[in-house]
């Protein structure tokens, strides 16, 4: 059960950097957004076997509910992820996005925690700290977010790409927060079984 947890987070992980390149290229936008779209099939996939195996299994390591709570909000993470590439690409957005790529950044700094302490959560010595650094993540994101909102409106003269990249910010943000959500529902279960 573990390690098909810790495979869907190795997907957010790959999903996120594909995204942070995605951002910083923004070239290619269709190549990048089907890479995602695979990646997030797969976690689609797992998380159907992990939500059947816990209506087999008799005994699971944690708590079903915990386990079945942690995997939708990790799927919705790799969901967002997806949705953002799907919308750059079938939005066909002309320029970069300011303050994009840091918000990718942010998002793939998030992703590749969540990766570290699932994979550790039978021994989750050090995974609290690393949590709070989440959250804090998800703070600054919030600032870059305003940042990001605030220079488009003042810059963007085409009313429908300012529409687009707002919608795409917007996005960006509800992933950090997906982000976050995951984190708390880790954290619950460290504290559940400590």
């Amino acid at each position: 059960m573990f390690s098909m947890l810790a495979e869907i987070t190795t997907y957010i992980l790959e999903g996120a950097n594909i995204l942070n390149e995605m951002m910083i290229k923004f070239e290619n936008l269709g190549e990048y957004a089907a890479k995602i779209r695979l990646i997030e099939h797969n976690c689609d996939e797992i998380t159907h076997t992990i939500v059947n195996a816990l209506n087999e299994i008799f005994v699971t390591p944690i708590d079903r509910e915990d386990i079945h709570t942690l995997v939708n909000s990790l799927d919705n993470v790799i969901d967002s992820i997806d949705v953002i590439a799907n919308r750059i690409d079938l939005y066909k957005v002309k320029k970069r996005i300011e303050f994009g790529s840091e918000l990718a950044e942010i998002v793939l700094s998030q992703s590749k925690i969540l990766n570290e302490v699932v994979k550790k959560l039978d021994d989750s010595k050090d995974s609290f700290s690393k949590l709070v650094n989440i959250r804090s993540l998800e703070t600054q994101g919030d600032i870059v977010f305003r940042q990001a909102i605030t220079e488009l409106f003042e810059k963007e003269k085409d009313v429908i790409e300012l529409i687009k990249k707002k919608e795409i910010l917007e996005i960006f943000e509800k992933t950090a927060d997906r982000c976050q959500t995951a984190a708390i529902v880790i954290e619950g279960i460290l504290i559940k079984n400590a």
